[in-house]
């Protein structure tokens, strides 16, 4: 092993003699060696379902302690490196080095951060290769489908089988149901009664107008629900009393009103209704009416369980509830149930499939409300129809959630941005260290030091003065900044020769880890006026138009544009370094 290190490293010196004194080669290789086998831990990370019953399974990661052992193996890699690094410095030693070769040990430094801190990613991109392969797309589909049938007999809430959840077959589509409890109200004409509540049916008229038409426009207040596609909104209103009694059977909770669904896929939400709803805030009655739902998919889903309902096929039930429940024990789902237990309490054809029992989400004696004495007519039905079965239908609607997200994620690009700039200023630190000395680096941190507290101190008599004017103090904080940064960056380049060495160090230093946020700062300061402008132009009830706004139009994408830049300013300013090193001490 000595034998071939020697080999290595003479070769290295004798062709590549950059990448034998920045250690690029043994870095590089030992950082890919622990990113296979953070691919392999991520591999294997997930191989117990129940990681998968909570969410941010995506996050295991931070959660199970992997992130500690990879920070302790980042700083060993660093540390180890910057102590054979510093063992020699050609550029403090006055070697003969060029611009390129400069810029070519930044470079260095960049990979070998990156490199020896990403382990993360690694580790990630094993998590989703694993589910990727374990969960295919296929058997997902068919499982989500199958528990989506299945969702019809959960029974674990009353109010999702109550008459006011009916949303098939025609007229109830096109119906609202108000809901409210007790009586003598308005006479209680035309009711559907169940316990103590009351559901009337009305008609519904409708009137189209523009986003938050109800603020400035009184006409357009009084709706039930509303709305909204591009920025057409409308708004639907009481219109009369509907007499429902004739095409309903019976108000007792029943399977027919089911008009959920359990999950839906993020493939399948596309297929389905993608406008937006939302309730009247200020309506009286809103604490009854908020579960009920207005979308065409919901008269969907209550059309598939209708129809399997009236099909009335025991040994299709049967299968869907059997499916189910294999599914449920392949993922290590709590539940108490059998096939036959379960089919028993949801089959009553011959009682229009009323709600006779209900199933616990969690085992008896875990849930405390349950030991409290029933104060209503409906947690009285609700102690009545309990069973001490018990399925947690919420863990598994949670495993086909992180599977999806899991499946759906970058682990490169959701953690990139944070990695890149983290290796720049790391790099920078050190490129800094190789380029001025211990010293100026010191003096840089210091002076960092100084300016932000003058810089905040200025600020705040200014906003002080100006009687704690918000818009003009942004704007002074930020000329202030760059007038300050304009002159620290054009010293080196203008004035070194006519100011002390050490001072043009520490500017040299500031410029070196500081443009990238001069340049982010004249495109705040661009966006500022944008965005004052537009102010001006357009009120908050009239403007119908995005305005453009050059830092938020390139969004995220900023950060790889700064970040290229930013490799073209140390390329560029390697030549300012080398000239300043020239100059004399005195």
């Amino acid at each position: 092993m000595k034998k071939f290190i020697y080999k290595t490293n003479q070769y290295l010196l004798e062709n590549h003699p950059i990448i034998w004194n920045t250690k690029l080669f043994w870095v590089a290789s030992a950082s890919l060696i622990l990113h296979i086998l953070f691919f392999i831990f991520g591999l294997l990370a997930i191989t117990n379902p129940e990681i998968l019953h909570e969410y941010g399974a995506k996050s295991i990661f931070f959660e199970n302690g992997t992130i500690f052992i990879s920070i302790i193996l980042s700083i060993l890699i660093l540390v180890i490196w910057l102590i054979f690094l510093f063992k020699n410095n050609a550029f403090k030693n006055f070697y003969p080095t060029s611009k390129l070769k400069l810029f070519k040990q930044f470079l260095i430094y960049l990979i070998i951060t990156f490199l020896s801190t990403t382990f993360y990613i690694s580790y990630n991109f094993g998590v989703k290769s694993y589910i990727s392969f374990k969960y295919d797309d296929k058997s997902i589909e068919k499982e989500i489908a199958v528990s989506n049938a299945a969702a019809l007999f959960f029974s674990k809430s009353i109010e999702d089988y109550t008459i006011n959840q009916r949303r098939y077959p025609h007229p109830f589509n096109t119906l609202y149901c108000e809901t409210y409890e007790g009586s003598d109200r308005d006479n209680d004409r035309l009711y559907l009664s169940f316990l103590d509540y009351k559901y009337r049916f009305y008609t519904l008229y409708k009137k189209e107008g523009a986003l938050y038409q109800e603020l400035s426009d009184s006409t357009y207040r009084g709706f039930v629900f509303y709305k909204t596609k591009d920025t057409i909104r409308t708004y639907f209103y009481k219109d009369s009393i509907f007499d429902a009694s004739s095409f309903v059977q019976t108000t007792n909770p029943n399977y027919f009103n089911y008009s959920k669904i359990f999950y839906l896929s993020k493939k399948e939400r596309l297929k389905y209704d993608n406008i937006q709803y939302g309730h009247n805030e200020y309506n009286e009655y809103e604490y009854y009416n908020y579960q009920q739902d207005f979308t065409k998919n919901n008269a969907l889903w209550n059309k598939a369980g209708y129809d399997l309902l009236n099909r009335n096929n025991s040994d299709e039930i049967k299968q869907i509830l059997a499916d189910f429940l294999m599914i449920s024990d392949a993922y290590e789902i709590e539940h108490n149930l059998t096939t036959g237990d379960w089919f028993n309490m949801v089959y009553h054809p011959n009682d229009n499939f009323e709600l006779k029992k209900l199933i616990r989400d969690k085992p008896k004696g875990e849930i405390q409300f349950e030991a409290v004495e029933p104060k209503t007519a409906m947690a009285d039905f609700y102690k009545k129809h309990i069973t001490d079965y018990y399925l947690d239908t919420d863990s598994l609607y949670k495993v086909f959630d992180n599977i999806e997200d899991i499946k759906e994620s970058n682990p490169f690009s959701e953690s990139i941005h944070f990695f890149i700039w983290f290796a720049f200023f790391f790099s920078a630190l050190v490129f800094m260290f190789r380029s001025t000395g211990l010293k100026p680096l010191l003096f840089t941190i210091i002076s960092i030091g100084i300016l932000v507290v003058f810089v905040t101190l200025l600020t705040v008599f200014y906003t002080y003065v100006n009687k704690y004017n918000q818009e003009n103090t942004q704007y002074f904080a930020s000329y202030l900044t760059f007038i300050l940064s304009t002159i620290i960056l054009s010293i080196p380049i203008f004035y070194a020769k006519r100011i002390k060495k050490l001072i043009v160090a520490i500017c040299l230093n500031i410029s070196i880890i500081g443009f990238v946020l001069y340049v982010f700062l004249i495109i705040t300061i661009i966006s500022l006026h944008q965005s004052d402008a537009c102010i001006r132009n357009y009120s908050f009830y009239t403007h119908n138009k995005d305005c453009f706004n050059l830092l938020k139009s390139i969004g995220i994408y900023w950060s790889y544009i700064l970040f290229i830049i930013n490799l073209l300013f140390i390329y560029i300013y390697s030549g300012v370094i080398k000239k300043w090193k020239a100059l004399p001490e005195g």
